[in-house]
């Protein structure tokens, strides 16, 4: 292995169940832009609806952008995890505060990774409301989206 792979795996950022307890555990909206770094840029987000589906990386960021905008208290606790090869999957506890007050749910996603590491599918499974939340935040307020479109 050449000198250049080493530096090359030690500056490339990969998906890890650690990262993910770390990033939601007490999320900071300034790091919302480094989830490319840990996903392709054809990244495809499977959201509960009303969000849907989104592509690219652009796009999937601006989604967790907007919910954390929607509850800048939001958090997740993860549950369980499991690993089979290159999917992961993570039940978790969300909590925060929304319109209608404090609020506790679960959910999980199933992430597909890379052999690099980086996710390239994510299902995100939760039937709770505060998702059309995020998605009317979504549909009116495209501005916060636009600065992260440059990744």
């Amino acid at each position: 292995m050449s000198e250049q792979t080493v530096t090359k795996r030690r500056t490339t950022r990969e998906w890890s169940i650690e990262g993910f307890k770390s990033f939601w555990s007490k999320v900071n909206l300034e790091l919302v832009p480094l989830i490319h770094e840990i996903s392709t840029s054809d990244i495809v987000g499977y959201w509960p609806r009303p969000i849907g589906v989104i592509r690219g990386a652009a796009p999937y960021i601006g989604v967790i952008d907007a919910v954390l905008r929607v509850c800048p208290d939001f958090s997740l606790t993860a549950a369980e995890y499991v690993r089979s090869e290159n999917l992961h999957f993570i039940r978790w506890v969300a909590t925060g505060t929304g319109r209608d007050g404090r609020f506790e749910f679960n959910g999980c996603d199933r992430l597909r990774t890379t052999p690099e590491g980086r996710v390239c599918e994510n299902y995100i499974f939760c039937d709770h409301p505060f998702f059309a939340e995020v998605a009317t935040y979504l549909r009116d307020n495209k501005e916060p989206l636009k600065a992260l479109r440059a990744f």
